[in-house]
């Protein structure tokens, strides 16, 4: 009976290996699908006022004993070089809507006091203030992104703050700059008009934020070649009808609309939990797939180019603060559990990036998921950090389209996928590949299919531990980070992962792109384009489709104007772009008013409507040899502008030279 029993359970064992490895979880990345940009700005930090993220997490002062420059922390700048923070957001958060920044110009022991009402009541002296934060950015080497006080400030002070940051014209305001110290603009292209207007920002009906809004953006100008790109007060997590009012009342007034989603665990600590606390996060985290979507869905109903962006400024854990610390302060720990919820956002991020073009995790140091902890002079990294480095392979690489199909992560009677992912080519032609395994104890295997894409070897760095709440500490302050990672195969165009419980996984790939040849060939190619101009005074490109044209010719390359004639005109360009190397293409066109840019029958570029200067990009994979081109373009009144660069994958940007421009004799 024993022995009977011992062969019945060693079968039994052997038939459930056999169905464990018959049951796969699989991805299609699809490099022949290629057509978006990853923004680098998705990778963007935050922040504000509150706490210590600004003073002595970065600003300690010119005589503090803590290495700096010009009073700003040296090794807090250098770890987010390291990571290449693209953009940073400042001075709030709720506080933008309380500060009033010309209390933070002019010599340090002039300015004004502030109690900082929002957060834990206490006393700000603005040593911090326009010129530092401007310091700041250049010293990570960042784009600012500033929030202006639309709740209790006036159109006039944001006014006046964008001309003293982005105008070289001679007025009160860059006078009072140079006074302070900065003769140049910066030129600042990332504005907020305020924000939270719905909450903190001052409890505003959408209708009631879209009129505000729209009176503010009349008075904020560009000025010279610093062009505004004005982001409005978007939803707090799941108000859908916040985005559809604003979509529908700003219309293509402003380059994004805001997204502010945390998730929240108030009640609970970052670093004291069990397996229940581990899958609420996730449960918690995941639904920002579900939030992005649905915005992305409405503003497609208004914005079916994807012109506008997405911009999750706000996103990231929330928990107790550490026992002992100012409430206000909101200083939390940051664990394992945190890195995943940095993989899985910016996955999804990424995964949106026809619509999601910047996004900021809250905050930067010392606040809320942070990457960065300070104490005195000691510096730590926190697992996110760890894992915005291992992700920064994506910044503007192009996005590989994919598709996951996972088993369930279980827990208390619900469930979450098991499986995270997305994949980008980078300018050299290396793919990544990042994984997140949010189940708590089971390793998952992945089976990925590459479609148009032949690997020939890769690497592997991972973010895991032994325990789900494992996190770094002052005294541990390497317990956590980026480790090799090889339990990966290649075979027959296949990568299969072993993905270990709990981790973060980016796979490096190297080969060679595969994909059809789009190319023609000309018999007799002549250099320049035939052009078609109209006469009329158009709103949209598809009032002079039908008509005839007043003038036709050849001309060299894509410009305006075409002879004397600077208003009330259309024009289509049409001929062939010559390609001298196969790969990936990006094409900037610059237009005031309406343009597009159509490749091989393709639209990759619609920036359509009556506007002021506006530059949209594309994204287009081209064999080496000619290729089918149609630029349209119209101009109604005042001033006006077209201009088409490209970038190739191994190059920077440049105006498409006449050289590749070319037509064919009719034959």
């Amino acid at each position: 009976m024993k022995k009977l029993l011992l062969i019945t359970t060693a079968t039994l064992l052997l038939s459930l290996g056999t169905l464990w490895a018959q049951i796969t979880n699989t991805a299609t990345i699809d490099a022949t699908k290629i057509d978006q940009k990853i923004n680098r700005l998705i990778y963007s930090q935050f922040s504000e006022h509150l706490g210590n993220c600004i003073y002595d997490g970065m600003w300690v002062g010119e005589n503090s004993t803590i290495p700096n420059k010009n009073g700003i922390r040296t090794d807090v700048m250098e770890a987010l070089k390291k990571i290449q923070v693209p953009s940073m957001r400042w001075p709030g958060g709720c506080f933008a809507d309380e500060y009033h920044w010309m209390d933070g110009i002019g010599p340090k022991a002039d300015r004004p006091k502030m109690i900082n009402t929002n957060w834990g009541g206490v006393t700000e002296d603005n040593s911090f203030g326009t010129h530092e934060f401007m310091e700041l950015c250049s010293q990570i080497g960042c784009e600012p992104y500033i929030s202006g006080n639309l709740g209790s400030g006036t159109v006039q002070e944001m006014s006046q703050w964008v001309e003293y940051l982005n105008s070289d014209n001679e007025s009160p305001m860059t006078t009072l700059r140079k006074a302070n110290g900065r003769e140049k603009s910066w030129g600042v292209k990332y504005w907020g008009v305020g924000n939270e207007s719905w909450g903190c920002g001052g409890r505003m009906k959408p209708q009631y934020y879209s009129d505000q809004a729209l009176h503010y953006s009349n008075f904020l100008r560009s000025y010279g070649s610093n062009r505004l790109n004005m982001i409005a007060v978007g939803p707090n997590g799941d108000d859908y009808n916040w985005t559809d009012v604003v979509m529908k009342e700003l219309g293509s007034n402003f380059w994004g609309l805001s997204l502010h989603y945390y998730t929240w665990m108030t009640g609970s600590s970052a670093t004291d939990f069990k397996e229940d606390g581990w899958f609420e996060v996730m449960k918690k985290t995941s639904l920002m797939e579900e939030i992005v979507s649905k915005h992305s869905a409405i503003m497609d109903k208004y914005d079916p180019a994807k012109n506008i962006a997405l911009v999750v400024d706000e996103w990231g854990t929330w928990y107790q603060v550490e026992p002992g610390t100012n409430p206000g302060f909101l200083f939390q720990q940051n664990s394992l559990r945190d890195a995943l919820v940095a993989g899985i956002n910016l996955n999804i991020f990424q995964n949106h990036a026809d619509r999601v073009k910047m996004a900021a995790i809250a905050q930067v140091v010392n606040v809320l998921q942070s990457m960065i902890l300070t104490k005195g002079d000691k510096m730590l990294l926190t697992p996110t950090y760890h894992v915005f480095d291992m992700y920064k392979v994506h910044q503007d690489a192009y996005l590989v389209p994919s598709t996951l199909e996972c088993d369930k992560y279980s827990y208390g009677g619900d469930s979450v996928p098991s499986l995270s992912l997305s994949g980008s080519i980078d300018k050299t032609g290396k793919m990544h590949i990042s994984v997140c395994n949010l189940h708590a104890t089971e390793t998952k295997m992945l089976t990925c299919h590459l479609k148009g894409y032949k690997p020939s070897k890769g690497s592997g760095q991972i973010v895991t531990a032994n325990s789900l709440n494992a996190y770094n500490s002052f005294e541990k302050p390497d317990a956590l980070g980026l480790q090799p990672f090889s339990a990966f195969k290649i075979n027959n165009g296949q990568l299969v992962i072993e993905m270990p419980p709990h981790s973060v996984v980016t796979i490096e790939l190297e080969g060679e792109l595969e994909t059809y040849d789009n190319s023609i060939q000309l018999k007799n190619p002549v250099p320049g384009l035939n052009y078609e101009l109209f006469d009329g005074s158009f709103t949209n490109l598809t009032e002079f489709i039908n008509m005839k044209p007043s003038e036709t010719g050849l001309t060299s390359q894509i410009d305006f104007p075409i002879g004397k004639k600077t208003m009330n005109v259309g024009l289509n360009f049409e001929g062939y772009i010559k390609i001298e190397h196969t790969g990936m293409y990006n094409f900037y066109l610059s237009s005031d008013d309406g343009s597009n840019l159509v490749i091989d029958g393709k639209t990759i570029i619609e920036n359509d409507g009556r506007h002021a200067v506006i530059e949209r990009e594309g994204l287009i994979f081209l064999h080496k040899g000619f290729h089918p081109i149609k630029v349209g373009f119209f101009q109604a009144g005042g001033g006006y502008m077209l201009r088409l660069e490209m970038e190739e994958l191994k190059s920077g940007k440049r105006e498409v030279p006449s050289e590749k421009n070319f037509w064919h004799e009719k034959q």
